[in-house]
């Protein structure tokens, strides 16, 4: 482990970015977004009010390579996007969907949106907003998150902890039991049992840990276990 940041409070989601050291943490409970600098808090985002850094409805949050933040209000039915230092820059209307509920961004080129109501995940423009396509209906009980790399989307069902893998094109292509991420290898790293290990080798950590979300940023992955924030680095072979 390289670090852990404590929080001092139950979040349900996380995006880490790994070269500016900057972390984003958001309550569902509080309806608010925490921007950690350096492991300080730098700012809160959300809260009641009907300004710019407010929502109706916070849903979910998603990060840019850039290391914007990029929040779901489902029930404005948009996105909106901020620096990194919590300022806002704009936002995107989520046309023809109608209960989204989980976000991801595409290489700082799309949207992925996972429609509740419809059970679809849905792919926007992430510059003008346009609907691209729609996959995954009747292939998805549920879904609490999305992840993708520049290959792989992935639809995490908690209730049945399963991870849904589709190509970012929409071709489905396998189920695993647990919480899936791709590093930019395409390497899957799962969390399931109690134990982190790589899907495309022997390598395993045990964890003695419930209720974890992960993400990953580089070679840094970072799991939230209750109230902290655990970075892991990954070690990668050398090939001769």
């Amino acid at each position: 482990m390289v670090k852990a940041i404590p929080l001092g409070m139950q979040t349900d989601k996380i995006q880490y970015h790994s070269q500016s050291n900057t972390l984003y943490a958001m309550s569902i409970k509080s309806q608010e977004i925490y921007i950690f600098q350096d492991q300080e808090r730098k700012n809160v985002l959300g809260g009641l009010g009907s300004s710019k850094v407010n929502f109706q409805y916070l849903a979910d949050i998603a990060m840019g390579s850039d290391n914007s933040l990029y929040v779901l209000d489902s029930s404005a039915r948009i996105v909106k996007k901020f620096s990194s230092d919590g300022s806002p820059s704009g936002s995107i209307e989520l046309k023809n969907s109608v209960q989204p509920k989980c976000l991801c961004v595409y290489q700082d080129q799309g949207l992925f949106i996972f429609d509740s109501a419809s059970g679809e995940i849905i792919n926007y423009s992430g510059i003008d907003g346009t609907e691209l396509n729609r996959f995954g209906r009747f292939q998805l009980q549920q879904v609490n998150s999305l992840f993708c790399n520049h290959d792989y989307l992935i639809a995490y069902d908690k209730a049945n902890n399963v991870s849904n893998i589709f190509s970012v094109l929409g071709q489905f292509v396998k189920t695993e039991q647990g919480q899936v991420v791709y590093d930019l290898y395409n390497n899957a790293i799962c969390f399931n049992a109690g134990m982190l290990k790589c899907l495309s080798s022997s390598a395993y950590l045990p964890l003695a840990a419930e209720n974890v979300f992960m993400c990953i940023s580089n070679d840094l992955l970072a799991l939230r276990i209750g109230e902290e924030i655990r970075i892991y680095k990954i070690n990668y072979a050398r090939v001769e």
